[in-house]
């Protein structure tokens, strides 16, 4: 018996069309605000040029004076300049109706409105996300990578002497601590998605062990505040990793 064809998801699909039309809706707002903006400055230019063009054709009486041969050839150039800038309006309403009608026929459809609903921050908190997933592979050897690094420096921090331990001089020691367990516990659960319990239990036997072998070290000491501090820290490092993860069903619906 063969097996059945499977299909994409619809939640695939959805992204799938978000990621393919999105741009392209982006892209007729960004269109019809450049023809806005087009348009507002040519017919404000177009008001300067009527005003100019009224101060050489007579005077505040509206008394008509004869005009100087340079003066009649800047009328006649003025008028050639603003006969361009009305047509170019005429193009810039054709332009804008023609890309209109292309965005409200988008409008119209599920995917329109989608497009449409939310903040655009949520829109690009989607779209991270999306990119985020899709190259989940190397996100994760790459945390792998970098958790495995963290935890040789923090066994070289923690269990070399006080004179060679790496410090940040506007960190508190505690910050220090919390923070390099908290990045490791982060990279580690991102690493290793379906073995973060087994782990997080390990990287607290580890920061136990640590603290216990700092008593071996003439200069450093191992204390029951430091294990809460890198418990701590590891925990939050977990937590946050778990935390950023609830966002994709959301982000599934923007």
């Amino acid at each position: 018996m063969t097996l059945p064809v499977r299909f994409r998801s619809s939640d695939r699909d959805r992204d799938t069309d978000l990621d393919r039309l999105g741009p392209l809706y982006g892209q007729l707002e960004q269109a019809l605000a450049a023809i806005e903006r087009e348009s507002s400055g040519l017919s404000r230019r177009l008001d300067e040029a009527r005003t100019r063009a009224a101060a050489l054709l007579g005077n505040e009486d509206g008394i008509y004076f004869e005009r100087e041969p340079t003066d009649e050839a800047r009328l006649v150039e003025a008028e050639a300049q603003m006969m361009a800038a009305f047509r170019r309006l005429e193009q810039l309403r054709e332009q804008q109706s023609m890309i209109a009608a292309w965005r409200t026929e988008i409008d119209d459809t599920d995917l329109g409105r989608m497009l449409r609903s939310g903040p655009r921050s949520n829109r690009w908190a989607a779209r991270l996300l999306r990119w985020v997933r899709a190259r989940m592979a190397a996100i994760r050897r790459l945390a792998r990578f970098s958790g495995w690094a963290l935890m040789l420096v923090i066994v070289h921090a923690t269990l070399s002497g006080i004179e060679q331990r790496p410090s940040v001089a506007w960190l508190m020691p505690d910050f220090e601590r919390g923070l390099a367990f908290l990045a490791a516990a982060a990279a580690f659960a991102i690493g290793y998605p379906r073995q973060r319990l087994l782990i997080f239990a390990a990287g607290l036997a580890a920061v136990i062990s640590l603290e216990l072998a700092q008593n071996w070290s003439p200069t450093r000491h191992g204390t029951i505040h430091d294990v809460w501090i890198k418990a701590a820290g590891l925990g939050l490092g977990f937590a946050l990793v778990w935390g950023v993860e609830r966002l994709k069903p959301a982000a599934r619906s923007w």
